[in-house]
């Protein structure tokens, strides 16, 4: 083999310099060693790098759905910047993109990547890591962020929102039923600053009145789109929902409202209507008692409200609860609002302090289905805002085929999503850090969501000495009952054994999940310990 003159060499490093960020490619979201990242929604594509060039004149940037660069640039911007958007694509595409760099001293340099327009929005699990404002101190341990928007794009992220705002109520008296189906709803008006998200509404903007009636406008975006029957985000199993924000308003707007909530699907009626209401050929499903809506804040006062109570005709008769927070200063004040959404408990959070919780077992409000999530401002004249800073959403993670949170006791040395007397302990593992111990007598509970009608396989590792009751109970919506029980009697031993325990969890609507109960009862005279809890579905052949 010849080896290089040392002019030979020096030619080479030359060489491989100037062609390297040629060849560099790199998946959506990623970065490259250029500098250069890149995301792709259905409606935008971001592009974002490094400027560290001296002299830099600005770059241009091409952009096509076939593999080979334009001749011509589709996109020049200034020095100094490190963002573009690439616009109007059509979703579901590949796209091949080049950033060429016009710098003064050197030849230009091309960064090469490939983006796809997905319509369904993914954790990027670095700026998960990286929140520039911490969540609040309501965030139950153990709870991972599973969907959030910290509003730091210049564009509204349309695989997270819907600019088409409807709800249950507007569905009902049907005022702008039309436009919902022609896909022609008033649009809001909001500015996003790289920061924040402000939703107001002015005498000019939004161009148009959404309630005629009332001569009321609103800018709104929300997580479901009921003309297209789209959820943009899966909240069926519940978890901690926290809003940073900063409301304000002039002169006296006609139904002043700022609001944070959730509220029931489409495409029609059946989650607002109660079970045994027929209203327009739709029949409900909600059980009596079950909330349809939830205010987390409304008004500029911060009022928390479950809506539930509906008669036969369809029209709505009542709250099932309100409360108002008081010693908070809410107007031109930035204010975090959280709430804790489990199987059997709604709990209210404002600026990490628990206000007030709804956590009777024999009376759930909670509803047992996703619920579309909404963030807007409502009024006629003067003006309404409402700025937020981001919003985030939180759940108890689940890893593989497991659907039972926390089996191995490794989240905190709370039990939490636990229930009942038994301690998380060292001395009980069999994996991990941690498992749980039970004293003679001492329970461990969790209500969980599952999926309906389907058949489940609880298997648990114990020790000690005795023997331990494991018991599976399918819920009742509201009232909490138990539906059925399946059981077990576990003797145990100095040395961990696996036991199994087959259920199926109940019916339910198509779309709704079931609440179980997983419990276990130290019913021997010594301690034992659990660890290593799983739930998986028979037919995962695990």
């Amino acid at each position: 083999m010849k080896r290089l003159s040392a002019a030979g060499m020096i030619l080479f490093c030359v060489l491989l310099v100037f062609f390297m960020p040629v060849a560099r490619t790199f998946a959506q979201a990623d970065e490259t060693s250029s500098g250069l990242k890149i995301l792709g929604t259905r409606s935008w594509i971001r592009l974002e790098w490094n400027n560290n060039a001296s002299g830099e004149k600005g770059y241009n940037i091409y952009w096509s759905t076939k593999n080979k660069k334009p001749a011509r640039p589709r996109a020049v911007v200034d020095a100094n910047t490190t963002r573009y958007y690439i616009q109007d694509v059509q979703p579901q595409q590949k796209y091949f993109v080049w950033v060429e760099s016009k710098s003064a001293h050197t030849k230009n340099n091309v960064a090469y990547g490939e983006a796809v327009t997905t319509r369904q929005w993914t954790l990027n699990p670095n700026e998960a890591d990286q929140l520039d404002i911490p969540s609040s101190a309501a965030v139950p341990r153990g709870m991972k962020l599973f969907w959030h928007d910290e509003f730091n794009d210049e564009l509204l992220n349309r695989n997270k929102w819907s600019t088409n705002y409807y709800s249950s109520i507007d569905y009902l008296y049907k005022i702008n039923f039309s436009k919902m189906k022609a896909d022609s709803l008033p649009q809001p008006a909001y500015i996003l600053n790289g920061k924040t998200i402000n939703l107001f509404t002015n005498d000019t903007l939004p161009a148009e009145v959404y309630d005629i009636k009332n001569r009321k406008k609103i800018s709104s975006i929300q997580t479901y789109d009921w003309g297209k029957n789209e959820n943009l985000l899966d909240n069926s199993r519940g978890g901690y929902f926290e809003v940073r924000v900063k409301r304000s308003s002039t002169g006296k707007p006609r139904g002043l409202n700022t609001a944070f909530w959730f509220d029931s699907p489409g495409p029609d009626l059946k989650y607002y209507l109660e079970k045994g209401t027929v209203l327009d050929g739709v029949e409900g499903i909600r059980p009596k008692g079950q909330v349809f809506e939830i205010d987390v804040f409304e008004y500029l006062n911060a009022q928390f409200v479950l809506h539930g109570h509906v008669d036969t005709n369809g029209r709505f008769q009542r709250n099932l609860a309100t409360h108002i927070a008081e010693g908070y200063k809410h107007i031109d004040n930035w204010v975090v609002h959280g709430m804790l959404w489990t199987p059997t408990s709604i709990k209210h959070y404002i600026n990490g302090n628990l206000i007030k919780e709804y956590a009777d077992k024999n009376k759930i409000y909670a509803p047992d289905h996703f619920m579309n999530v909404l963030l807007g401002s409502y009024g006629g004249g003067g003006t309404v805002n409402m700025e937020v800073d981001y919003i985030r959403g939180y759940q108890w993670p689940l890893e593989g085929d497991n659907e039972l949170p926390n089996g191995g006791a490794e989240y905190s040395n709370d039990i939490l999503p636990w229930e009942g007397t038994a301690v998380v302990s060292p001395a009980a593992k069999r994996s991990g850090n941690s498992g749980f111990a039970l004293e003679p007598g001492q329970t461990l509970y969790q209500y969980v969501y599952l999926d309906h009608s389907q058949d489940y396989r609880l298997t648990y590792w114990v020790k000690g000495e005795g023997s331990v009751e494991a018991e599976i109970n399918n819920i009742t919506p509201v009232s909490g009952g138990f539906e059925d029980n399946t059981l077990q009697t576990a003797e145990v031993s100095s040395l961990f054994s696996a036991h199994e325990l087959s259920f199926k969890t109940g019916n339910a609507h198509e779309n709704n999940m079931k609440t179980v109960r997983v419990s276990f009862t130290n019913t021997g005279k010594g301690a034992v310990f659990i660890d290593d809890i799983t739930v998986v579905k028979n037919n995962t052949g695990k």
